[in-house]
């Protein structure tokens, strides 16, 4: 070690002072860079830890209000009847039979029904595209629909008229549906 330090100041005794000017700016640029670059660094670290801190706060909330969840699923299960509830292809089933009770099935465009598991239930969701029907079909199929409330709830609909006869819709229905998990 201090051979190098011998060896560094014959150097800087060598050097001229535009020589040891330019030396010092090229390390006072260095030690700039360096020290931005911790600082940085720094900063990231310390808004990693308060969004951590935050992750955490939140996370102790949801496990604070544990009973009020536990006691709302309860209720909430109590209301459900878990043989009315339908799986994928019991929903896409009992559809096509409430289409065929107003004489809607031959007009029905049936999706395949797309499956969401939970940890409690299964979310089902299909759609459909009824073309060409009357008002009154719309009104029966909507009827029959909210008599499975709350097992098949309608999420949306989307109503336009036939271009080439006004009297008649074109109608998009996403529904839904869920079935309980054993437990």
């Amino acid at each position: 070690m201090h051979n190098i330090l011998q060896q560094a100041k014959r150097l800087l005794l060598r050097m001229t002072v535009r020589e040891k000017t330019l030396t010092l700016a090229f390390i006072l640029v260095i030690l700039f860079i360096w020290t931005g670059n911790l600082l940085n660094r720094s900063s990231a670290w310390n808004d990693n830890r308060k969004q951590a801190q935050a992750d955490l706060q939140n996370q102790q909330q949801w496990l604070d209000r544990n009973d009020q969840f536990t006691i709302g699923l309860a209720n909430a299960l109590e209301r459900v009847d878990p043989k009315k509830t339908y799986a994928g292809s019991q929903l896409s089933g009992r559809i096509d039979s409430i289409l065929r009770q107003v004489a809607l099935s031959g007009s029905a465009d049936i999706d395949a029904v797309q499956t969401r598991e939970g940890e409690i239930f299964n979310d089902h969701n299909i759609r459909i595209r009824l073309s060409r029907i009357s008002i009154a079909q719309l009104i029966q199929f909507n009827k029959l629909l909210s008599q499975e409330t709350p097992y098949i709830n309608t999420q949306s609909v989307s109503v336009t008229k036939n271009r080439r006869n006004p009297e008649e819709l074109d109608i998009r229905f996403k529904i839904n549906s869920f079935d309980l998990k054993n437990q």
